[in-house]
């Protein structure tokens, strides 16, 4: 759908932020690769790369007998040249020999846990310090997880079609000292014990970025939830999807499952006033030629509901309410990239790394062995975290809930089964 020169499709809007953040980050494209191919290349003699792989979880076994890999990647080509095995020792110490590096190749070293792929680059200078690789022990508790920042902008305003665009950038945090994973295979598994986020009922055109290790994202009627293991540390994500409106107003509940340090909203001046639990109107603020006005709201408990409205939105018969983009398209890029930049400063450097593993991921060059099918676990989880918030709001009786929990968890429990014969 496209109105007042903005693309609010699925493609308008990846082609848009991703166009915006390449202008920001020209020189990190470079360190990106494409889908993978491994082509045979004459080597330029041998090297040996040593290192060691460190339990980060407290108490956490040495990982003895842990599959460690080299790539040796060329840039120009997007291709894997070379690929060598091994397995760490008693004490997590290992050693690699590989080609040795080319103009416009850079070596990437990965541990695979089984649980997600921690891994470095190496280019020739730095080939002979030793490399040092973090994993830790699993957990499916989200006490350690929080957010620190959820910054919320509504660049685009389609009054005809009663239209908003959002994007938003979410600051998350794992405190603690092992790796979140949701245990799909446990039968008290709930849409609760998923790393999920609240959307406005009815939103279209979802796209998430992060720059966490490679996982799913899973829609659900009033949001999403993703499978992505999160390791200790702080991570960022981008999320941006469309929204309905009627008669100048916007209403959802903005839900804040993990909490958050500080929440800001922004909207053009002049568009609507919002209102919301702690929000409070604060200053203005230009984003590329277009005034802001900016609500903020801090310490939000876990699960609180801020009951976010936007009233007083462009209506197609209020003309001194036309919110529009710059004409070209090249303007339009510049804004929301100044967008992204005020939101969170990294982003381009996010949402290219996550291309990144996407594409490595995809191509089977980093691959976790205990991987299971990801469509259909996907699909199973989703449909058992959208019937605990169907049951959360009261929209199921609890006999037909907990008969339909049952069955979907069986069936994850199957996939899980059927993988591990394979």
């Amino acid at each position: 759908m496209t109105k007042m020169g903005i693309d609010l499709s699925v493609s308008g809007w990846r082609a848009l932020a991703r166009a915006s953040l390449s202008l920001l980050v020209t020189g990190l494209l470079l360190l990106g690769f494409g889908t993978v191919a491994v082509v045979a290349q004459e080597g330029a003699g041998e090297t040996t790369i040593t290192g060691r792989v460190v339990n980060g979880t407290e108490g956490g076994e040495s990982p003895s007998g842990l599959t460690v890999f080299a790539l040796v990647i060329d840039q120009g080509s997007e291709s894997i040249i070379e690929r060598v095995e091994g397995l760490t020792e008693e004490d997590g110490a290992f050693s690699l020999d590989v080609t040795g590096l080319s103009e416009g190749q850079f070596y990437r070293v990965v541990a695979d846990d089984g649980v997600y792929t921690p891994y470095v680059d190496l280019l020739s200078r730095n080939v002979a310090e030793e490399v040092v690789l973090t994993v830790y022990g699993r957990t499916a508790s989200l006490d350690d997880i929080s957010v620190t920042t959820f910054s919320m902008v509504i660049p685009a305003i389609d009054e005809d079609n009663e239209i908003l665009g959002v994007l938003a950038a979410v600051n998350l945090v794992n405190s603690g000292d092992e790796v979140y994973l949701a245990d799909l295979t446990d039968p008290d598994l709930t849409g609760f014990n998923l790393l999920r986020f609240n959307l406005p009922e009815g939103y279209q055109q979802l796209t998430v970025e992060s720059d966490l290790p490679s996982g799913n994202v899973m829609e659900i009627g009033t949001g999403f939830a993703i499978s992505n293991p999160v390791p200790p540390g702080e991570y960022n994500m981008v999320i941006s999807y469309s929204a309905s409106f009627a008669n100048g107003e916007f209403e959802y509940p903005f839900r804040l499952p993990f909490g958050a340090e500080n929440v800001t909203v922004l909207i053009p001046e002049g568009s609507g006033e919002v209102s919301g639990l702690g929000l409070s109107r604060n200053e203005t603020a230009v984003i590329g030629d277009e005034r802001y006005v900016q609500y903020e709201g801090s310490d939000y408990e876990r699960r609180a509901e801020l009951g976010l409205r936007i009233t007083g939105l462009p209506q197609p018969d209020v003309t001194s309410q036309f919110v529009e983009f710059l004409g070209s398209d090249e303007a339009r890029v510049a804004i929301v990239a100044s967008v992204v930049i005020a939101m969170l400063g990294i982003v381009a450097y996010v949402v290219l790394l996550s291309r990144r593993r996407a594409r490595a991921t995809v191509s089977g060059a980093v691959v976790s062995k205990g991987a299971v099918d990801g469509d259909a676990r996907s699909e199973l989880v989703s449909a058992i975290a959208e019937l605990d918030e169907l049951h959360e709001l009261g929209k199921i009786e609890e006999g037909e809930y907990m008969a339909q929990r049952r069955r979907l968890v069986q069936q994850v429990i199957d996939v899980e089964d059927d993988q591990s014969v394979v």
